[in-house]
């Protein structure tokens, strides 16, 4: 390592002189990094091989990006690695997602590109910067949310001026919401159900009172703005079904249709007072129903 800054310094310093020795023309020219490797590669095995070729390949793979907004190059995050185009004295601007910070980031060639962080708005951006043209190497960035891999390319004119990702587990995310608010929704909906009956309690008068005593109390009592319906107990089912009278303005009781479903008077009409009767004489119970503003 010492043995290549050494050199690379050197290639900094080293200019082209003129045929006469004294006038140096052209620019510093930075050293081929081939001269500094080692000239044969270590052997593969089969398995290593395969591997290589598989990365080989991911590094190859084509995705089409999109046009985004305000000249965003856009890439669908996760489906390729990126090639990001740069040129010298332009800058490329990567966008990372809303809120994402950097934790960490490692550029494969450190030297002849320049990657530093910005920020605005909520959002971090990443400036990429080549000295020279015709470069090659990878970006590696860890953030408090993923990691991204890309490729840097240099070139004298074409660049990138402004990258960013659509990322789809936030699509994923919006459905998983929608769906969640639709079961949250039911959920609520089932809530203002009567499960015996499926009645729609919004669409319900329950401004009854229901005065006396007796085994056979009704639960509650109610209108759909047609039919009266009253809720009886369990206890119910072991004793002789009420008979149910509508009392007139002087108390008067009159007939109406009713008919018993389970445990409920379908009642076919509305009724500001009724009365439940049960037995005769001193045994007789009643339960008055009287609508709440009848009165």
């Amino acid at each position: 390592m010492i043995r290549f800054a050494l050199l690379l310094i050197m290639g900094l310093l080293s200019v082209q002189v003129s045929a006469q020795g004294t006038m140096p023309v052209g620019q510093p020219q930075l050293p081929d990094m081939d001269d500094y490797l080692n000239k044969e590669d270590l052997p593969l095995n089969k398995q290593e091989w395969a591997s290589a070729k598989m990365a080989y390949s991911i590094m190859d793979r084509f995705e089409q990006p999109t046009e985004g907004a305000t000249g965003r190059i856009v890439f669908t995050y996760g489906a390729s690695v990126p090639s990001v185009v740069c040129a010298p004295m332009q800058i490329c601007t990567l966008e990372l997602q809303k809120g994402e910070t950097v934790s960490s980031l490692q550029v494969g060639d450190s030297v002849r590109w320049s990657v530093t962080p910005a920020s605005g708005g909520g959002t971090t951006f990443i400036i990429i910067k080549p000295t020279d043209t015709a470069l090659k190497t990878s970006l590696f960035i860890a953030t408090d949310r993923r990691a991204y891999y890309l490729k840097l390319i240099s070139r004298k004119e074409n660049f990138m001026p402004r990258i960013a990702f659509e990322y789809p587990e936030d699509a994923l995310k919006q459905w998983q919401a929608y769906y969640q608010a639709a079961e949250n929704k039911k959920v609520e909906e089932q809530k203002k159900v009567i499960p015996e009956t499926k009645e729609y309690i919004p669409e319900l008068n329950f401004e009854y009172a229901i005065k006396g005593k007796a085994r056979w109390k009704p639960i509650r009592v109610y209108n759909n703005g047609v039919k009266t319906i009253i809720q009886m107990p369990e206890s119910m089912a072991s004793n002789e079904a009420p008979a149910l009278m509508v009392l007139g303005a002087n108390d008067d009781q009159h007939l109406v249709n009713y008919r018993l479903n389970g445990d409920r008077y379908i009642v076919d009409q509305l009724f500001d007072r009724a009365v439940l009767i049960a037995g005769v004489g001193d045994s007789q119970q009643r339960i008055e129903i009287i609508r709440e503003g009848a009165i």
